[in-house]
């Protein structure tokens, strides 16, 4: 049996819910497969002529042509060719595979099979067969550049850049090898948004193009992105059209378009481009991915699900179309819509959605609406923009689940993503950890809503990145500057990039912890901004990026200052604010590690004393590792409860948000008779760790004491919903909060149920006999 079908049955099995897949001989020969140009990689004339037929738009002649190259006497490596262009995949495999045998030194021949595997997403199978030309042909720039691209799905970027640069470095490589090559460069540059080279790098191809008279639609496409990304809109058209006129079949006319309207966050155009493209060539299965994921993006649910499941009946290999499909279940049978106000005020459309997994919603319900709504308040008068549509708020109980929907593959340490009035993020049971702050994280894509909105979808990275973390620690549920301390040590060195540069650190890192340290210089940037120029400067700047201004542009313009002057300017202000920080870091460090030391040796006078000295260098460092919070259990080992009350309420102040520090403060605060500060120490534990039913039950306790019978109904509800043990306690509290607020039959219903489970509850009784009473 051949490794495509083993590899492609395995990838499978998983899925047979969504119904069997059977690939026979000629399942798709009544419809050409789609494929690449082979830019003169083969030269045998009979499939040329079908080559030909295809690409000139004669489809029903192309698909005779390729039938009678496998119903006539032709090589095996030919007649796989026709069978891969008519979508059999698996006897193409097979025919490649004799055609090894009969001619083990023919280089093309594990190319094009490595090729196969490229295209049915095996990367490690496929660079296996490339090395194997490549051992024959060490020069074969069809290896060459086949091997980049397996390897392209990883981080192997120097492997990447020696492959293509032996293709095209020979002398005697190809010009189809050549322009090929060209192409995926021209591709990488544009990803990292290099375009004045991208622009160079498609003349250089455009002059290969006419003097060896090659094809020019993919070029014509890249030209297309290529206006489209930088704002020449009247010119998109056009380049589109050429293409077809060319290649009337050539989908990807619209789909290199759409691909970089996604990458650069514009998702309406990217549909539009990716909806012409299936139109144009319906059996595009990447496009029809690409186009659900996207209509996913744009909460057009049911045509995302469509367009997802053509793109799956037609590639069962794309891992990517799997994991949607794995997705889509959980997608539609999890997952619930809550809408607010409800009802709709005006014109009948909400404001706010949250969609929250069914075993979570009676959890989460309250304080994500508290934060989404109070967040979209904010943001609506600092940035002069308020939400022409429904902002929808999806939060995920699994991790997987959310990087898959978000990018279509899991794997990856993201936190949250926007799409612009949609966002998708980890619910707190995603990330288990006390590191994972979910408040802040649905304060952060907000903030990306009204900033990629109001710039439509023009803002930059970085500065989207930086306003958001600008937020966090100015407006956000635990305001205060945070930096993590391994990202000081970056500080000390250096490490900041010059403003027209720092996209480099989100979009091509080159060491693996430069994304958070993007993120903090992008923050401390517009921390800058703030303090140095006002925060109006920040709203001028982000206007500017609807026309398609660059950031450097916009900074020179709206501060009157060019982007070294404020590299400069920046700079000075970072060695003001942490210079004397930096300095002293390893002293910190050491200070820090010694209290921890201490603390697990058991020394407890020491580990305060180390403490004491750390917090004297850093006073605002209040991360999972804080040494407030070693400071405060060494306290408490020593029975020091005033000064274990001080250290944490200095630790919750400057914005500590340990959920177990903040438990016990809040505790302290209980004993202490300080209800008021407990209601808001629990409140933000709420944002950290809401699945804690002791927290609710204590919170609303106090609501009750307070004469708040409303907010500690709410706790009650959360608490009970959390499944506690003692459900007896549970249901009685409820009906407490029901009685207080003169709703009889619901504390009625409640209370029975306590009875139910605890005849000999004594509240309970004495509830029930208040009850009776009451309606006597």
């Amino acid at each position: 049996m051949n490794a495509v079908l083993n590899k492609s049955m395995n990838h499978l099995a998983p899925l047979v819910a969504y119904g069997a897949i059977i690939y026979s001989a000629f399942l798709f020969a009544a419809q050409t497969q789609a494929r690449e140009h082979l830019l003169g990689a083969l030269d045998n004339e009979t499939l040329l002529n079908c080559e030909n037929l295809y690409w000139s738009g004669q489809s029903l002649e192309a698909n005779a042509c390729y039938l009678s190259i496998v119903r006539t006497v032709n090589p095996p490596e030919i007649q796989a060719e026709a069978m891969w262009a008519l979508g059999d995949l698996y006897t193409a495999d097979e025919l490649l595979e004799q055609a090894a045998q009969l001619s083990p030194d023919n280089a093309m021949v594990l190319v094009r099979t490595g090729e196969l595997y490229n295209r049915t997403f095996q990367y490690q199978d496929a660079y296996n067969f490339f090395n194997q030309a490549l051992a024959l042909e060490p020069d074969n720039a069809w290896a060459h550049i086949g091997a980049a691209e397996a390897l392209s799905s990883g981080n192997n970027g120097e492997e990447i850049n020696a492959h293509m640069e032996a293709a095209q470095s020979h002398f005697a490589a190809p010009s189809g090898a050549r322009l090929r090559s060209m192409i995926m460069s021209i591709n990488s540059v544009m990803e990292r948004d290099i375009y004045d080279e991208a622009r160079n790098m498609l003349d250089q191809a455009w002059d290969l193009v006419e003097d060896e008279g090659l094809p020019s639609m993919q070029l014509n496409a890249l030209e297309a992105a290529l206006a489209f990304v930088t704002r020449r809109t009247d010119e998109v058209q056009h380049y589109i059209d050429a293409a077809l006129e060319e290649a009337p079949p050539y989908g990807d006319a619209y789909a290199i378009p759409g691909y970089f309207a996604s990458i650069t966050r514009r998702y309406s155009e990217s549909g539009e481009f990716y909806q012409k493209a299936v139109e144009i060539e319906p059996n595009s299965w990447n496009a029809h991915l690409e186009l659900g994921q996207n209509y996913l993006r744009l909460n057009q649910i049911d045509a995302g699900i469509r367009h997802i499941e053509i793109s799956y009946e037609g590639d069962g290999f794309n891992p990517k179309t799997l994991n949607m499909m794995r997705l889509l279940d959980t997608f539609t049978e999890n997952f619930v819509d809550l809408t607010f106000p409800n009802p709709p005020e005006g014109d009948g459309i909400p404001e706010l959605v949250l969609r929250l997994d069914r075993n979570e919603v009676d959890v989460l319900t309250p304080y994500a609406q508290e934060l989404a709504e109070s967040s979209m308040a904010v943001f609506e008068e600092r940035y002069n923009f308020p939400a022409k549509e429904p902002v929808i708020v999806e939060i995920f109980p699994n991790h997987e689940d959310f990087v898959v929907r978000s990018i279509g593959m899991p794997g990856v340490g993201i936190l949250g993503v926007t799409f612009g009035y949609l966002f998708a993020m980890d619910s707190p049971t995603g990330h288990p950890n006390e590191t994972y702050h979910w408040g802040t994280t649905l304060w952060h894509e907000m903030a990306h809503v009204y900033t990629v909105e109001a710039s439509e979808h023009g803002v930059p990275r970085w500065y989207s990145e930086g306003i958001s973390v600008y937020e966090e620690w100015n407006t956000g549920p635990i305001p205060g500057i945070k930096i993590p301390g391994y990202v000081l040590n970056f500080m000390a060195e250096g490490a900041f990039l010059p403003v027209a540069e720092l996209d480099d650190g989100f979009m091509r890192p080159t060491y693996d912890e430069q994304v958070i340290v993007s993120y903090m210089q992008a923050g401390l940037i517009f921390q800058f901004i703030s303090e140095e120029y006002g925060h109006d400067k920040i709203i001028d700047m982000l206007y500017q990026f609807v026309e398609g201004t660059d950031e450097v542009t916009a900074i020179e313009t709206a501060l009157n200052i060019s982007d070294s002057e404020f590299d400069r300017h920046f700079k000075q202000y970072v060695d003001i604010q942490f210079g004397p920080l930096l300095n002293n870091l390893p002293i910190w460090q050491q200070d820090l590690q010694t209290t921890l030391q201490e603390f697990d040796a058991g020394n407890w006078e020491e580990a305060i004393a180390a403490a004491d000295r750390a917090i004297f260098t850093f006073p605002d460092y209040v991360e999972q590792d804080s040494p407030y919070i070693a400071k405060a259990l060494a306290h408490s080992q020593l029975e020091q409860d005033d000064l274990k009350f001080e250290t944490l309420e200095t630790f919750w102040q400057l914005g500590g948000y340990s959920a177990r520090a903040l438990k016990e403060l809040a505790d302290e605060y209980i004993a202490r008779g300080q209800k008021t500060e407990a209601i808001k120490v629990f409140r933000d534990v709420h944002y950290a760790d809401p699945f804690d039913e002791t927290t609710h039950g204590k919170l609303g306790d106090i609501y009750i004491e307070l004469d708040q019978p409303a907010a500690a109904l709410q706790e009650y509800l959360v608490g009970l919903a959390l499944n506690p043990l003692d459900q007896a306690t549970a249901n009685y509290r409820i009906a407490s909060a029901y009685k207080a607020l003169n709703e009889p039959a619901q504390s009625m219903g409640y209370l029975m149920t306590a009875l139910d489970i605890a005849p000999q509850f004594r509240p309970a009784q004495q509830l029930l006999l208040e009850l009776s009473r009451t309606e006597n």
